[in-house]
């Protein structure tokens, strides 16, 4: 194992500690120990770190997903452009050979050996259209000699971005997973398994919505109680981005597994617009998103250790709000 990748396991496997170490300063020095409120915030503020985290790793995936499709692509154009110059190689081939037959003693020559004027015109004619093919036949497999050429550089110069993308997904994973693990060990202090927010809000799925809104609005009804996991997005837990990709994708609408790539993609509403199925956004640079239901309530995938709830859209500092068509 390389010292890059050891000194990486071991920064992940100290982080809860550190962090942990960073929750209780006031013990090494006899100091009581904070307060149920200050520890609320700590954690929140962790969450908040790890959700952008997160968002960040759901971004990276989306380019590493286009780069593959653009790779696949232009993967699939290849081997017709191939064919395509190797069947001009052969075409230009024939034509100089019928050419160099047709004029084995020179073009000049074989124009005055004709014997009959009628015959000189025929000749030139036919000396006139085999340049004329010949030039063509050069032209077109010089433009395919530059496809081909082009796509492969194409293709390299994807596959670089590819490997970039899937080490920066690599160290992404690391750092989330570390969040994680002190998350984890400050959650239990402070709550025992049982959630930030309290307890669920009761709230009934509004009785008719129409539409496409409709379907993503039940679907987010019934993803209710299923817990939060980092790059999820379904059937049995999800992320934020993820939760409302899902609930639209039931509507029959695509949405990008990313929150601040999902507000790109959405037709921009304001406030006193908003209808159920409509998306919240949060925080600047945007890293949360959430179903409004109506009421100024939403269904959303909080943060790790909690399950997709209903909240107030309040609760967080609202970014925007957007309508998927």
């Amino acid at each position: 194992m390389s010292f890059t990748l050891t000194a990486q396991k071991i920064i992940v496997a100290l982080l809860p500690v550190l962090l942990l170490a960073g929750l209780a300063p006031e013990a090494a020095h006899g100091v009581d120990r904070p307060t149920a409120a200050e520890l609320d915030n700590r954690i929140g503020a962790a969450a908040r770190k790890l959700e952008v985290m997160v968002e960040r790793y759901n971004d990276a995936r989306e380019d590493l997903h286009a780069t593959r499709m653009q790779t696949k692509h232009l993967g699939g154009q290849l081997g017709p452009m191939t064919r395509d110059l190797a069947r001009r190689q052969k075409l230009m081939g024939g034509l100089v050979s019928r050419t160099y037959q047709r004029t084995r003693s020179g073009p000049t020559i074989a124009l005055f050996a004709a014997d009959e004027p009628h015959m000189f015109v025929d000749k030139l004619l036919v000396l006139h259209q085999l340049a004329t093919e010949e030039q063509r036949a050069a032209t077109e497999l010089r433009e395919a000699r530059t496809r081909v050429f082009k796509t492969r550089k194409m293709l390299n110069a994807l596959a670089d971005q590819q490997r970039r993308q899937q080490l920066r997904l690599r160290v992404g994973q690391a750092t989330v997973e570390g969040e994680i693990a002190a998350l984890k060990q400050m959650r239990a202090i402070a709550y025992a398994g049982g959630s930030r927010f309290g307890p669920d809000e009761n709230i009934p799925m509004p009785e008719f919505i129409p539409g496409r809104a409709g379907r993503a609005v039940a679907f987010a009804f019934g993803q209710l109680g299923k817990p939060y996991r980092w790059g999820a997005a379904g059937p049995n837990s999800y992320d934020c981005s993820g939760l409302t990709l899902a609930a639209w994708d039931a509507a029959g609408v695509g949405l990008p597994h990313n929150a601040a790539r999902q507000y790109r993609a959405v037709t921009h509403v304001s406030r006193s617009d908003l209808r159920p199925g409509d998306l919240v956004f949060f925080y600047g640079p945007i890293s949360h998103v959430g179903v409004y239901i109506g009421s100024d309530k939403m269904i959303h995938s909080p943060e790790y250790g909690e399950n997709v709830r209903v909240s107030s859209i309040d609760t967080q500092p609202i970014h925007g709000f957007g309508r998927p068509t």
